[in-house]
């Protein structure tokens, strides 16, 4: 899996000016605010102004990397919109006050914006250059829901065995919608499972498990699958048994399959997590929901027959 990917890709020594340029700014500013400016100094407060106007657009590079991969779809516009609009607004501030006196920058509050913008740059680009000078362990980001669009394939449909039909839809691979940083988790959890088989779009939980990896099926289907194909409720699961989770509202948002039980009452379960791989882990350590329950057929599998369109008896 691909990391999201940036506006601009920087390295620490891109932070590292950042920060020195940042830290320059302060200084000059504390130092005004201290002992005052100087007609002799007006080349100097110029330049200072200057270096807080590009510390405060190459710190917006990092804003818009923010805004387009933390926030979800309807508000990566207003975000980066914001970014703008901030960034423009405190370059005004600092254009404005090279030539300010000392009791102007003490006594209004744009005086004191500057001061407060200066530090805050000060503590962003040495975070921003510490983290790139030390990165976190890389975590697994995982799109548990099923991004883009799914379109129904019309040539196929799934039959439970009461002969209800139940529509089956594929990812659309051109022109795909970019995945939403809300349908996306960052897996802290991810050291406590085991990767199984690497990612695909051909099918999410619901699919693997009932149509053998050919398909998507909606959460909503899976209710129906479990009433025509003789599932029941068990208490005290088995190998082959099939493990729903739902949420509070009992919807059902996962499935997997119980892969064994250890001698200490250990549960097993595999499970397709959306449209990336399938893992094994403990019942309760997925995304999803922790409410859970497990179900059992006399069948000797889990699969829904998948019955081509044109065979299907029409009314005469």
């Amino acid at each position: 899996m691909n990391p999201p990917r940036e506006l601009f890709e920087v390295s620490a020594t891109y932070w590292l000016i950042v920060l020195s340029l940042s830290l320059c700014v302060l200084a000059g500013y504390l130092w005004r605010f201290v002992f005052g400016k100087s007609d002799g100094f007006g080349r100097r407060q110029r330049v200072l102004a200057f270096a807080a106007a590009l510390v405060l657009c190459l710190t917006a590079v990092d804003g818009l990397n923010f805004a387009q991969q933390e926030l979800s779809l309807q508000y990566r516009v207003a975000g980066s919109v914001a970014v703008i609009a901030m960034t423009v607004g405190l370059t005004w501030v600092h254009f404005s006050l090279w030539k300010t006196p000392r009791q102007i920058l003490r006594r209004r509050a744009t005086g004191w914006l500057v001061m407060v913008s200066s530090l805050g740059l000060v503590g962003w680009s040495y975070h921003r250059f510490h983290e790139r000078l030390y990165p976190p362990p890389n975590k697994l980001r995982l799109r548990i829901s099923t991004p883009g669009e799914k379109k129904e394939v019309r040539e196929f449909i799934a039959m439970t065995d009461r002969n209800r039909p139940i529509r089956v839809y594929r990812m659309v691979e051109d022109g795909a919608k970019p995945v939403d940083s809300d349908q996306t988790l960052s897996g802290n959890f991810i050291e406590s499972v085991i990767q199984r088989a690497p990612a695909d779009t051909a099918a999410n939980c619901h699919g693997w498990v009932f149509l053998d990896t050919q398909f998507l099926i909606p959460g909503e289907a899976v209710q129906q699958i479990l009433d025509d194909n003789d599932y029941e409720f068990v208490f005290d699961p088995s190998g082959g048994d099939v493990i729903i989770y739902r949420d509070e509202d009992r919807e059902i948002v996962h499935s997997g399959l119980v892969r064994g039980v250890l001698n200490d009452g250990t549960v097993i379960i595999e499970s397709k997590w959306g449209i990336e791989g399938t893992f094994l882990h403990a019942p309760e350590g997925t995304p999803y929901s922790t409410s859970f329950e497990y179900y059992r057929t006399p069948r000797s599998d889990h699969h829904v027959r998948i019955v081509p369109v044109e065979e299907l008896p029409t009314d005469d």
